[in-house]
């Protein structure tokens, strides 16, 4: 077994409000590499961490590495050591693959784990609950790294990672070695920065009105089509209680909890591509709201979504238009 130490002098800050949330000292980044994804069958070969050093203010990452599959139990009964002093696990996707991997293979070796007494936070879960505010062709990794210009070095993905470390075992070339351990390293490297899709979340569903006089921050929780009329749901920074039901929109303002639903339509806006939209001609408020797209309509037509992508500049000045009205 190898043991591999890493200091990060080039991470120093987090991002997003996690040091709101979490003490730096408290959680630990975790990513593990697999014989495969059958947790029976397969085996855990490399287990990467990610911690910060209150000595150093420095992150540090420590990769445990089996030269052959009978090491397993050994990187296991590492890892379970070194994760006993956090409160939380910070992984990508790893409620549905790391988390339950690690202990399986654990018990297999009659391991207590330390895994249950820690707290989760998956990257991936957390991004999935907010797809709806993120135009992402899927949500892997890689597609979230380089939405926020994280290129990486390494062209690997994990399942090639399988067929090089087999051939690691045959020829126990150091270059080969490398590549698996760079994999891996990168895997976690840039997780603190691919934290930063919560701040562009939180921005794209946050807006600011201006009422009585007051600055208010307004929170989109949830939008979603219900027949013949869109919904949104939001949080507000201030309280206030009204219920305006006009002729083409109604608002219910419930103490920090605000409701906004109107009539739209659906239509196509190219021959194949489906989409939501309203017509602001029968609002009157044509002059006041224009379509912000990178699709040509007409002054009239605002849209909402396109196919699964909502087109939340547009919604976001329907809503202010629409608040200032009630």
């Amino acid at each position: 077994m190898f043991i591999y130490n890493y200091v990060l002098s080039d991470k120093s800050e987090m991002y997003y409000h996690f040091d709101q949330i979490f003490h730096k000292e408290s959680i630990c980044f975790l990513d593990i590499e697999t014989t495969g994804l059958n947790k029976n069958k397969s085996h855990i070969y490399l287990v990467g961490l990610l911690s910060f050093d209150p000595i150093s203010s420095h992150w540090n990452i420590t990769q445990y590495f089996a030269e052959g599959l009978g090491e397993e139990e050994k990187i296991l009964k590492y890892t379970n050591e070194s994760i006993s002093k956090f409160k939380t696990l910070i992984t990508f996707n790893g409620e549905s693959f790391d988390i339950p991997f690690i202990n399986h293979r654990m018990s297999k070796y009659s391991i207590k784990s330390n895994m249950d007494n820690l707290s989760s936070f998956d990257i991936y879960k957390q991004i999935k609950k907010d797809s709806l505010f993120l135009n992402l062709e899927n949500y892997k990794l890689k597609t979230i790294e380089k939405s926020l210009g994280i290129h990486r070095e390494d062209p690997f993905s994990g399942k090639e990672c399988i067929d090089l470390y087999y051939k690691y075992q045959k020829s126990k070339k150091k270059c080969i070695l490398d590549v698996i351990l760079k994999h891996n390293y990168d895997d976690l490297y840039y997780l603190i920065d691919v934290l930063n899709i919560f701040d562009l979340i939180l921005e794209a569903k946050r807006l600011h009105i201006i009422r009585n006089e007051d600055k208010i921050e307004v929170e989109i929780e949830n939008m979603y089509s219900d027949g013949d009329m869109f919904n949104i749901v939001c949080k507000t920074s201030k309280a206030d209680n009204i219920a305006y039901f006009g002729s083409f929109f109604n608002i219910r303002w419930e103490d920090r909890s605000l409701f906004i639903n109107f009539e739209h339509n659906m239509g196509l806006i190219t021959p194949t591509k489906k989409c939501a939209f309203v017509d602001v001609s029968s609002w009157g408020l044509e002059d006041k709201i224009k379509d912000k797209s990178d699709y040509l309509t007409p002054e009239n037509i605002i849209l909402l979504k396109v196919e699964d992508k909502y087109e939340l500049d547009n919604i976001k000045k329907i809503m202010k238009e629409l608040i200032s009205i009630a």
